[in-house]
């Protein structure tokens, strides 16, 4: 059997974060820059991203969300709700052949 603890380096592969400004994005962004991984912060405002980045540190870098999904090798959807689907149509080129890992929920506190 295959023992479940021998996993693949995932060391040198890039991770962008879609919505790396908000809390979500920025957690998730921050914990793994931290662990080593090389991260993109996404926004739809470059400069709103590279001064997220810039406050996170460990080399994190920020881009528009186009730039950043070219950039990732895995990317990470941390985006609102209600721009969800807007976004990723927007950028389904720059999604295709990626690893996309989708944290939004639109479940609400109503």
């Amino acid at each position: 059997a295959k023992d479940p603890w021998d996993l693949p380096d995932v060391s040198g592969l890039s991770v962008g974060v879609l919505g790396g400004t908000g809390p979500q994005g920025r957690g998730l962004a921050y914990r793994l820059a931290r662990a080593g991984q090389k991260v993109t912060l996404g926004s739809r405002d470059a400069a709103r991203a590279e001064q997220a980045a810039a406050e996170l540190g460990f080399g994190v870098e920020g881009a528009d969300n186009a730039e950043c999904a070219r950039r990732s090798d895995i990317v990470i959807v941390a985006v609102p709700w209600d721009g969800h689907a807007k976004t990723l149509q927007s950028l389904r080129e720059e999604l295709a052949g990626k690893l996309v890992i989708d944290c939004v929920n639109p479940l609400g506190f109503d």
